[in-house]
């Protein structure tokens, strides 16, 4: 497992693995509620929106994937993508809700920048890092929740 997200009640986790598949776990009766089948098996990180109605992840694919639990399933019972997030020139490596914003999430990256997104345009709100002098000279790894608090 490369990385778990709890929702803002704690009932509910969502997990990351190599395996290809988010998994949406009840916490209190350790149930599987959702195994979410990944466009990238190469996650790395994974993360729920305050209401816990979505869940999104990213990983060596560059891309940030949005996953909304109330969508209905294909034929298949997999969930499909809601909104996919491009931009980063390298991998992304965390994720995270803006709190009490299921609009705007913050991803880091291999290309040693953050950034903000409007989820609901898909469009990228700020760039931290990158071609600036002030930004980072390495890769950004975890956690960017300093940026949203």
């Amino acid at each position: 497992m490369y990385s778990l997200d709890w929702t803002s009640e704690k009932s509910q986790i969502v997990s990351a693995s190599q395996d290809g598949r988010l998994i949406v776990w009840n916490a209190l009766t350790r149930q599987k509620i959702h195994a979410i089948k990944l466009p990238c098996a190469w996650v790395m990180t994974c993360a729920f929106s305050p209401t816990g109605q979505s869940v999104a992840c990213g990983g060596l694919d560059s891309v940030c994937s949005i996953f909304n639990l109330n969508s209905p399933t294909d034929k298949d019972g997999n969930l499909p993508v809601s909104r996919m997030l491009s931009g980063h020139k390298g991998y992304v490596s965390s994720c995270q809700y803006v709190p009490d914003e299921d609009t705007h999430l913050i991803t880091g990256s291999g290309d040693q920048t953050c950034v903000l997104w409007d989820i609901t345009t898909g469009l990228k709100t700020s760039v931290f890092g990158g071609e600036f002098q002030s930004g980072h000279t390495a890769d950004v790894l975890r956690y960017v929740s300093c940026l949203l608090n």
